[in-house]
């Protein structure tokens, strides 16, 4: 079945650690694009076409999951909430004739709000990039049409070739161990679609109906994952009647330029996934579903032996990149070629083109306008100044402290996490639980009560805007019972509340919302590189000086006097009210 998770009692990899194909790809596209993206985490822009896309798979979904023997065109796009076992089937007489316009309409009734949802998604990225009334929602609404109409020739086929064999026991309630998404919980014997004789277009579309991702599964719920735990991958649409594997793949593109070439490799991947969760099984065929053109692009299947290639070179490659931690230098700056692709994703002539042209990390590489003598702290002494500055290494900036101390007060609050005051000689601060739960397991005890001596374990220490103490529970943080302090325990004032940093800018962030006051607010930010790591810098809109403005990436700067915060591996400093910003080096220099 298209879905194998991981299992946990036996999973030397993690979550976390797993190859997927865009990584593959990306490494094959240049080590040093996938060591920026992967290993420093820096983010591309994330433009509108990003969203869009995932508006259409969405929409494409919603109306596949739907029936037109349960739902009527004109039914709001809710009406599956409560599931499909819900729904009593139409009469004959309301069952539509033409199941075209019976999708366009449904398309009609989801594609709205799904499309403002990711519109408002895009909107709060902190890297967002484009705009978004430069695309036409209506090309994008399109596609989905274009979608609906190729799985229409899937029912149309299914309806021409199936056998009664199949027929008959999809009549019976058989519906697979992990059936397409169609909103049912219940085997119902037979089928509450089932008719007689020979198959309906309605029971064509109910039996051809694809597994996809279900839009209201829990994120990475519906991978597969290879059975020694180093790869994973998520297909868009698995085909399955008549006896048949195809596994297809939603584009919401025209098929233009050098990405198509990555897509055929995902497909390959995907089929070397498949074979190794289903017991050698090769899928029958694959296909790029280029939707900005309706074109259905056949991806030859590869063999037995290509099948056991490629699993045998992307587990070398999982060893080299993700099994041991790498460093900069083992990822070099050697981009493939840029291949040719016109509509459709049909192969024509590369075109004369270097890809660091157009890599969005041109101004940080040595192939583009970069080089790799990154900062590496040291000491910095703004010109109008007679103080020098000590500025510690990105790698060597420390968030978190560990503490022995009483709690003072707890207090339960239902479905929630407890509010927790603790006291030590120097005082007392505010423990706030962000994570409760990680992994199955709280993060705190849930018998705690007042009295109760607890270790605060990897913490992060701030002040809240009233000036107060307070220590952050994340994901990598932890509340315990303790007896005793530890060695390494210090004591609430112990920790080390302003940072003086260097790095190089890799990129600016912005987001904005309307507080709960109903006054907007708008928050900048910064994404430094030096030779030990990375780190965020956020600071209010207006707390920024005007140099700001004026930096791009590839500047060195130095910031003083910022406080730490942290989420889980992610670093950010945030400038403060006495916080100064100075250019180091121009990449224009």
């Amino acid at each position: 079945m298209p879905v194998r998770l991981a299992d946990v009692s036996n999973d030397p990899v993690g979550p976390y650690n797993r190859l997927s194909a865009s990584q593959a790809n990306t490494w094959d596209d240049c080590p040093r694009l996938w060591w920026y993206q992967n290993k420093q985490r820096l983010k591309f822009p994330q433009t509108p076409p990003l969203f869009l896309g995932r508006a259409v798979e969405e929409t494409v979904c919603r109306v596949l999951m739907e029936s037109p023997g349960l739902v009527m065109p004109s039914a709001p796009p809710d009406v599956m909430a409560r599931g499909a076992d819900n729904l009593l089937p139409l009469f004959p007489e309301e069952i539509p004739s033409d199941f075209h316009k019976w999708s366009i309409e449904r398309i009609n009734k989801h594609w709205p709000n799904i499309r403002d949802t990711m519109h408002m998604e895009w909107q709060k990225h902190e890297r967002r990039g484009g705009n978004w009334h430069d695309y036409s929602m209506d090309s994008y609404r399109d596609m989905c049409i274009a979608a609906l109409e190729m799985h229409l020739e899937e029912v149309i086929s299914c309806k021409n070739s199936i056998t009664m064999e199949e027929l008959s026991d999809w009549r019976s309630g058989n519906r697979g161990l992990i059936p397409a998404p169609d909103g049912r919980n219940e085997i119902i014997n037979p089928h509450p679609l089932s008719a007689d004789g020979e198959c309906t277009l309605l029971e064509a579309w109910e039996i051809a109906r694809p597994w996809f991702v279900d839009p209201d599964a829990e994120q990475f719920s519906m991978n597969a994952i290879h059975p020694d735990h180093w790869f994973q991958g998520e297909y868009d649409l698995v085909y399955r009647h008549g006896n048949l594997i195809r596994i297809m793949d939603l584009k919401a593109s025209l098929g233009v330029g050098d990405r198509s070439g990555n897509y055929v490799e995902q497909l390959r991947i995907y089929a070397m996934l498949w074979s190794v969760t289903h017991q050698g099984q090769i899928p029958d065929s694959l296909e790029i579903w280029y939707l900005g053109v309706g074109v259905r692009k056949i991806i030859q299947v590869p063999s037995a032996k290509e099948v056991k290639d490629l699993e045998y070179k992307l587990n070398n490659l999982w060893k080299e990149i993700k099994e041991i931690d790498v460093e900069r230098e083992d990822c070099p700056p050697i981009p493939r070629p840029v291949r040719g692709f016109s509509e459709g994703g049909v192969k024509i002539q590369d075109p004369d083109e270097i890809r660091c042209t157009s890599c969005d990390w041109s101004n940080l590489c040595p192939n583009g306008n970069g080089d790799d003598d990154l900062p590496d702290g040291g000491q910095h002494q703004p010109p109008s100044e007679l103080k020098v500055y000590d500025l510690t290494p990105l790698g060597k900036l420390n968030p978190r402290i560990n503490m022995f101390c009483e709690v003072f007060s707890a207090t339960h609050v239902p479905e929630k996490a407890p509010n927790i005051l603790v006291e030590t000689t120097d005082g007392y601060a505010f423990v706030k639980i962000i994570a409760d739960e990680v992994d199955g397991e709280k993060t705190y005890p849930e018998d705690i009560s007042k009295g109760d001596n607890v270790r605060l374990v990897g913490v992060i220490p701030s002040t809240n805007w009233k000036g107060e103490i307070q220590f952050k529970v994340d994901p990598y943080a932890r509340v315990v019972k303790a007896n005793q302090a530890e060695e390494e325990d210090t004591g609430m004032l112990d920790f080390k509340p302003r940072w003086n940093i260097v790095g190089r800018i890799a990129y600016k962030t912005y987001k904005s919302g309307i507080g709960k006051n109903g006054k907007p607010w708008a928050r900048k930010g910064l994404v430094l590189l030096d030779k030990t790591g990375r780190i965020s810098v956020e600071g209010w809109d207006n707390a920024w000086p005007s140099l700001y403005n004026t930096l791009q990436q590839g500047d060195e700067i130095a910031i003083l006097n910022v406080s730490l915060d942290a989420w889980a591996i992610d670093l950010k400093a945030n400038l403060e009210k006495n916080s100064s910003m100075h250019v180091v080096s121009r990449l224009d220099d």
